[in-house]
């Protein structure tokens, strides 16, 4: 694929766009501009899920968009619910996104959440099979805890590349960071803009004052800046795609990174997933 636009990041044998577009809560018509707007303005990584509801209408953006399948990362996931008891499900649930979405295939596949009444001794291998079989290129998963992780490595003969993850100035992951890095996994940042508080922040205000850019940029450019962290910021305005699209080229000092990184807080959560209910974001 082509990384013409901006860098990749890398993770076992995937090359993984830096910033991506998420598609949470966006539905309908505006879904299919937004997708379609994003990849001709040169995105080129589109995150979506099942869970979403909007499969069909990313694909069909990406129709409308007129970009070629192999110019731009597609991610997709699969909710536990479409995964009980029978591993087979989570193929037919695979082959079904892969129907919504008009494609023969996405550049990765993501367990949704953890759920303890699924098994991942089951569903760890039937999610490596996708990648056997070509329906993925790469697998990972979402929301996972550190203890959930070192059981799916145990049962994972396929590297795990990603963990997304809410993630944003305000919240502490340093253990669950250092942890991905140790295994080779990506921390893949949804809410990085902590729900828009990182517009409220004065620290992140002054810092995007002085370079003549905004609070959104702020907070992208902070996260991208270690290498082994990726970004999917959502909008479902088109005037903002192109602004967080420009934060991969801001460059911020190495004061203004550690001023940012102390604003992390122990109840800096921006979702609560107590039982892991479903609760999603950007």
């Amino acid at each position: 694929m082509s990384t013409k636009t901006y860098q990749i990041r890398t993770a076992g044998d995937a090359g993984i766009p830096v910033l991506g577009l998420g598609t949470w809560q966006s539905t309908g018509q505006d879904c299919i501009d937004v997708v379609s707007q994003g990849l001709q303005m040169g995105y080129e990584h589109v995150d979506t899920a099942q869970a979403y509801s909007n499969e069909k209408e990313v694909g069909q953006g990406i129709k409308q968009s007129g970009i070629a399948r192999d110019k731009f990362f597609l991610t997709t996931k699969i909710f536990p619910d479409d995964l009980k008891f029978q591993p087979e499900k989570l193929i037919a649930a695979a082959k079904r996104s892969l129907e919504s979405l008009d494609t023969d295939y996405v550049d990765l596949l993501l367990l949704h959440w953890p759920d303890d009444r699924v098994p991942l001794s089951e569903t760890i291998p039937a999610l490596c099979e996708l990648q056997k079989q070509g329906l993925t290129r790469h697998v990972g998963v979402s929301n996972f805890n550190i203890a959930h992780l070192i059981e799916a490595e145990k049962y994972a003969d396929v590297p795990i590349v990603v963990n997304q993850v809410e993630f944003h100035p305000f919240i502490k992951q340093d253990t669950l960071q250092a942890f991905l890095n140790n295994h080779h996994i990506l921390l893949e940042a949804y809410s990085p803009l902590a729900r828009g508080d990182v517009f409220k922040n004065e620290i992140i205000k002054q810092i995007a004052d002085k370079h003549g850019i905004t609070p959104a940029q702020v907070s992208l450019a902070w996260i991208l800046s270690d290498k082994n962290r990726i970004a999917i910021p959502k909008t479902s305005n088109p005037k903002h795609l192109q602004g967080n699209l420009d934060a991969i080229n801001v460059q911020l000092s190495a004061d203004e990174l550690a001023q940012i990184s102390k604003l992390a807080r122990n109840d800096g959560r921006k979702i609560e997933h107590p039982d892991y209910t479903p609760q999603w974001d950007d």
